[in-house]
Formats: structure tokens, C-alpha cells, sequence
């Protein structure tokens, strides 16, 4: 009824919600130029990595990005981040070290800790 109401003053009837009108939608991206759109993105790794260990840090998060194994991830998930220690030396050892190359890829749970010299 309103709607008969609406076209008799000399409106239109519209519909709503989720009935958009059709308009053109910007073209998408192959998969060729979304590489290339990435590669040319530079990530910031500490950034992120510094994230990760502030949101899921106690579920391993950022030592899975930094490339662990899962085991540490299990580990971390299981204590919690080391009941919440080792979440936040790793987040200080994150944000403090010059550079994270001797974090990536370390099966270490402890990822500061140096690794023992065989005797």
C-alpha cells in the first residue's frame, strides 16, 4: 500500500536492504598483477611480528610467522606464552634487536637463548 502510495504522488519505489541498484564494479585483479601488486609492497616484519606476539603471543603466533616449528607453538600454547614470561622477553627481544635473522627459522623454545657450543 505504501508502495502504491509512493508511485501515485510521482515517486519511484525503491527497494531496499540488500537490492542495490546495479553499478559497475572496478575491474579485478589477475593473478599475475596481485603478485606483482605484493611483491612491490614492501612488509615490515618486525611490525608484524611484533603484533602477533602482543595479540596471540601466548599461542606462539609470532614464532610461527618468524618460522619455528610447530612443536614451540604447541609448547607456547600449552603453557600459555610460558604463563605470559616468554610472550613478553620475546616481545622485548622483538622490538630491541638490530636484526631478526637469528629468530627466523630457530626450533629453539627459548629463541634468544644461543645456542650451546659443542665442547
Amino acid at each position: 500500500m505504501a508502495a502504491a502510495l509512493l508511485i501515485a504522488m510521482g515517486g519511484s519505489a525503491s527497494a531496499a536492504g540488500p537490492f542495490l541498484p546495479a553499478t559497475p564494479q572496478p575491474a579485478m585483479l589477475t593473478e599475475e598483477e596481485w603478485s606483482a601488486a605484493l611483491a612491490a609492497a614492501p612488509e615490515n616484519h618486525r611490525a608484524v611480528a611484533i603484533g602477533l606476539a602482543a595479540l596471540l603471543g601466548p599461542f606462539g603466533a609470532h614464532r610461527l610467522y618468524l618460522g619455528t616449528t610447530p612443536k614451540v607453538a604447541v609448547v607456547y600454547g600449552l603453557t600459555f606464552g610460558g604463563f605470559g614470561v616468554l610472550v613478553l622477553i620475546d616481545l622485548v627481544h622483538l622490538i630491541t634487536a638490530r636484526d631478526l635473522e637469528r629468530f627466523r627459522n630457530n626450533g629453539r623454545v627459548l629463541m634468544w637463548a644461543e645456542a650451546p657450543t659443542p665442547p
